[in-house]
């Protein structure tokens, strides 16, 4: 009763509705998700534009004949292989390259 007193007085909500009002708000274990989501979110916009050339990427990847895909596998297994290894084979790699 005295709370109601003083809480019509004061003009202030009753605290029953407060504390709902409370328990409403995210927890300390919901706000770090939600952190961490805009986090990862302020990343992926800033990197939009290196999304769009990916996705032109994997659409001409896409059109490629089978053939060619396959090559560019053998391709890329090579350079794999060479970036594994010593710069020397780099370099002799790139004028095999130059050479075909």
């Amino acid at each position: 009763m005295v709370m109601e007193r003083v809480e019509k007085a004061l003009g202030l909500p009753r605290l029953s509705e407060l504390t709902k009002t409370m328990e409403k708000f995210p927890d300390e274990k919901h706000l770090k998700a939600i952190k961490q989501v805009l986090t990862i979110a302020e990343r992926v916009a800033k990197t939009a534009p290196e999304l769009d050339q990916v996705v032109m990427l994997i659409r001409e990847i896409n059109s490629m004949p089978i053939d060619k895909l396959e090559k560019l596998e053998k391709v890329l297994k090579r350079i794999e292989g060479i970036m594994k290894k010593a710069p020397e084979d780099l370099v002799s790699f790139l004028i095999s390259l130059k050479e075909e």
